[in-house]
């Protein structure tokens, strides 16, 4: 059955296909960012929330945070950690509001390189900065080049969970910057689905531009959840940003 939503057939694999990320060691990172860049947050926003792993431990540690995704199938997993503080909600982050304003917005695990177009990146730029007060912060990553032409061109992956069978295969369009990754996913009934991602590999060049334009103040770039700024060989780009004034 061709399904052409992401994340529709793989939301209940999702974790288990990612169970080598080091949540916890991520979790701490966003943290430590928060608390370098904000005066005592209290209300947070996660954009492309996914299945709720930094909703939970942010809730957990008494943080108040709202998770915001354009999956249902992935919020459908979220709902089982959405407790005490963590709320949730389906949004397209590129068109979103809310009356309050958070602290503390961010946006990880290269969800803005699913937006194939530099003004959908614009658009989210645009909600976020109406739900920003003056000292405000928002933080969102970036893949680069080197990540997806290191790790991902041209792999083909196996995964098996529970009684699902998933082959992920992926492309590099290198002359549009796009990268394509091919999801079959087999179930017991024999049954099969498919469906595709796309992502678009921006340069720092661009978003430091897009940024200057939306009217935000860039305040860091790192590289890969440390403190050092990007290199040749960074996989993930960290922009740190406030709303000029």
């Amino acid at each position: 059955m061709e399904n052409p939503e992401p994340y529709s057939s793989i939301a209940q694999a999702y974790d288990y296909i990612l169970r080598h990320v080091d949540y916890t060691k991520w979790y701490e990172y966003i943290k430590e960012i928060m608390h370098i860049y904000c005066n005592d947050p209290v209300d947070i926003l996660e954009l492309g929330c996914g299945t709720g792993k930094f909703g939970a431990k942010f809730s957990a540690d008494n943080y108040k945070i709202f998770g915001i995704d354009i999956s249902l199938p992935m919020l459908m997993v979220a709902k089982t950690r959405a407790f005490k503080n963590f709320k949730i909600a389906c949004c397209d982050i590129r068109n979103f509001y809310f009356k309050k304003k958070f602290d503390f917005i961010f946006c990880v695990h290269d969800t803005l390189n699913y937006l194939l177009e530099i003004e959908e990146i614009g658009q989210v730029f645009r909600s976020v900065k109406e739900i920003m007060h003056k000292n405000s912060i928002f933080m969102f990553d970036l893949t680069t080049e080197y990540n997806i032409e290191r790790f991902f061109e041209n792999r083909t992956t196996f995964y098996k969970t529970g009684s699902l069978h998933i082959e992920w295969n992926n492309h590099y369009d290198k002359k549009n910057k796009i990268i394509t990754s091919a999801f079959k996913t087999s179930k017991p009934d024999g049954t099969i689905e498919y469906e595709t991602h796309k992502q678009k590999i921006y340069s720092e060049e661009e978003i430091k531009k897009l940024l200057l334009e939306e009217g935000f103040n860039l305040l860091a770039i790192y590289s890969d959840y440390t403190f050092e700024p990007p290199s040749e060989t960074s996989v993930m780009m960290n922009f740190i940003v406030e709303k000029k004034s």
